[in-house]
């Protein structure tokens, strides 16, 4: 299920559902080392004295998971007629420190001054799963605090109007042992629970409150769980500030030390702090919008914010963090995938955010195998992510490996370089990614035809020569000839461009169908030789204009455009269109003529694309706005832009936010505005 918001900082990353409740965790790496488990989720509840409990999930609340506009910090409203309360939620994680906080601001709806409870429980799977963790009451601190090896989780927090507070148990020999005498105590976690769960029967020490009461044992190891209660009074029209913080680090003395700047510093400074700088790094450039309306530059905002959060540190560029995905394949989304890193980067780029591309070609040239080529996906550490590709199929051996992923990298790079001007970086990549990368680009080709050999598809389901594949390696090929050119490299350039030319040349022999008039989605082979020409309508056959090859003006561009458009748009109220025809991923109808498959935004987007390529007067780029309109309203009410759509009701399917969505939805704002300002 798509999240409903997300915060991070590039080191740790936090995902909630629809009920404010956190169902992802990542720590110290975007994406890699989920310390929660699939399925599982950390509580948030509430309890008002002499009205009862309720957790977040209970249908009683009436929640709005939002964002403050322009920024990473989430401005949610949760409202309980039952327990006569409203919560104004701010969720956020420091920009530098790796601080996660829940900032809650609490109010009497009803009229009455009344005592109340909030309740988080924790119920971590450190390192993945859930053994040999320990979590312990630390009293000096007034927190509770879970960890295993090089893990630490410090829970604390405090209140605006507290009822009463943990704190002052034994420190007069404690405090020398581990802590400073001028360290600050925080004074806000009124009780607490450590056990056991998903252990002998037990659910979690999320049961002991349910009755507004935890037990306070104070250590447990193994299968663990924890839940705090934060206890405070409530005004009517006073709100009453609950402030829950996650510390995240590698050792003790790291956590204590969060906690302590956190107590310092204040939650309102830090999210004033959070607040400030992404509201700055969304506007750094200064854009003008043109015609577009604010929900759209709303969107285009949002997807740049979403994209960073996927940004890894280290520079992994990852695909979507959202570990619903694995119940396929007890698997998830949360890899680099160099040919989405790539498509990500163009538009990073295109924005202005060359900072975060650079990270990522960094990581692509520490990732590439000694012979140039990229394999199917990688953890966002740099190590080889996990995959379906296989060596060995019907009795040969064969790369496992999707073409583009590494000719993308090299086209991506150029399009850096012609933003930035780096030569000394553009050298640097020559000889740490390029030249090898294109040396293989020249050497996996078919002896006869100039083609490349074969490779999986970039839906990643079939093995052939592809139109789109085809395409990317000729729009790598003349990328490197290019930056081997300015760079005085004529030997390299030549041999780079000639390869391109002749791979051109194949293409437009034996991939466009004269009869159709139309490219083929793909070639097969057996020793060698052609077994069938799949004509199967593929709207990632786009690549030929979008990466250059072809002009999109092109008649034959043009006839291939009209010919997937009429046969790929999705024909219900819902519309946009399906990667190709009898798209089965994640159907929820069977596939029709009228219903190919799920309506993708990537694909839906590049339509819009290559009509604002097209577009000789104001009035051609109107159908581009519609699809940027159509994009907006069927993002999730956050702005967050899944995979794909249900084809019937509209309702987002697969991953959310998926990284490429939102890349490619910047990239064609990008576009739009700058064809507009062109046709003034």
């Amino acid at each position: 299920m798509p999240h409903a918001l997300v915060i991070g900082n590039g080191s740790v990353l936090a995902a909630f559902d629809k009920d404010l409740q956190m169902r992802d965790l990542y720590f110290p790496h975007v994406g890699m080392e989920d310390h929660t488990a699939y399925g599982d989720v950390h509580r948030t509840g509430v309890w008002v004295q002499g009205k009862g409990f309720k957790w977040f999930s209970d249908p009683s609340w009436v929640i709005t998971p939002s964002y403050k506009p322009e920024t990473l910090v989430g401005h949610s409203l949760l409202i309980n007629k039952e327990l006569g309360i409203e919560i104004i939620a701010h969720d956020y994680v420091h920009p530098v420190k790796n601080i996660l906080v829940r900032n809650f601001r609490i109010t009497s709806i009803d009229g009455t001054e009344k005592q109340v409870r909030v309740f988080f429980h924790h119920d971590l799977h450190i390192y993945g799963d859930k053994q040999k963790d320990t979590a312990f009451y630390e009293p000096y601190t007034n927190s509770v605090i879970h960890y295993r090896q090089k893990r630490y989780f410090l829970i604390g927090g405090e209140t605006s109007d507290p009822v009463e507070c943990s704190t002052g148990r034994f420190l007069n020999e404690y405090e020398s042992i581990l802590h400073s005498r001028d360290q600050i105590q925080a004074c806000g976690m009124s009780s607490y629970s450590v056990g056991k769960s998903e252990y002998q029967g037990k659910e979690g020490t999320w049961r002991d409150a349910e009755d507004g009461e935890l037990s306070n044992t104070t250590v447990d190891q193994g299968s663990v769980d924890s839940t705090i209660g934060i206890h405070c009074y409530i005004k009517p029209n006073i709100k009453t500030e609950v402030t829950m913080w996650m510390c995240l680090g590698k050792n003790l003395q790291e956590v204590v030390a969060l906690q302590q700047y956190a107590l310092k510093e204040g939650q309102d400074r830090m999210q004033r702090n959070c607040h400030n700088y992404w509201k700055s790094w969304v506007n750094k450039t200064n854009m003008e919008f043109g015609s577009l309306s604010s929900k759209l530059v709303d969107l285009y905002k949002r997807s740049l914010l979403l994209i960073r959060l996927h940004a890894d540190n280290d520079g992994g560029l990852l695909a979507a963090a959202d570990a619903d995905i694995m119940e396929f394949n007890r698997d998830t989304y949360t890899y680099v995938w160099p040919r989405d890193g790539a498509f990500i980067s163009l538009a990073l780029d295109q924005a202005g955010y060359q900072e975060v591309t650079r990270r990522f070609f960094a990581f692509c040239c520490k990732s590439q195998t000694d012979d140039g080529y990229m394999l199917h996906k990688y953890n966002p550490d740099g190590s080889i992510g996990s995959t379906w590709h296989a060596w060995y199929k019907d009795k040969k051996a064969q790369l496992p490996i999707q073409e583009d992923e590494t000719a993308l990298v090299i086209y991506a790079m150029l399009n850096h370089f012609k933003k930035v001007q780096d030569f000394e970086f553009l050298q640097k990549m020559f000889e740490n990614f390029v030249k090898s990368a294109a040396q293989f680009l020249l050497d996996f080709r078919e002896k006869e035809s100039g083609l490349p050999l074969p490779s999986y598809d970039p839906w990643e389901e079939h093995r052939g020569i592809f139109t789109y594949t085809t395409a990317s390696t000729i729009a790598g090929l003349e990328a490197a000839a290019q930056i081997a050119h300015m760079l005085g490299h004529h030997n390299h350039s030549e041999k780079y461009h000639e390869g391109a030319d002749a791979m051109k040349q194949a293409l437009l022999f034996h991939l466009f169908d004269e009869e159709t008039g139309r490219f083929v989605k793909n070639i097969d082979r057996l020793d060698g030789k052609e077994t069938a020409r799949d004509l199967t309508p593929d709207a990632s056959i786009a690549a030929i204009w979008k990466l250059g090859v072809l002009d999109p003006a092109d008649k034959r561009v043009v006839s291939t455009m009209h010919q997937l458009r009429d046969m790929l748009t999705v024909k219900t109220d819902v519309g946009g269109w399906a990667r190709y025809t009898n798209d089965y991923y994640h159907s929820k109808v069977t596939p029709t003529k009228e219903i190919p498959g799920n309506p993708w935004f990537i694909t839906t987007l590049w339509y819009a694309q290559w009509l604002i390529a097209i577009a000789q007067n104001q009035e051609d780029l109107s159908e581009a706005k519609s699809i940027l309109e159509w994009t907006a309203n069927h993002a999730s009410p956050s702005g967050i832009l899944a995979e794909q759509l249900h084809p019937e009701t509209g309702s987002p399917l697969s991953v959310g936010p998926l990284t490429w969505s939102h890349a490619t939805y910047v990239e064609t704002v990008i576009q739009f505005i700058n064809k507009e300002k062109s046709l003034t």
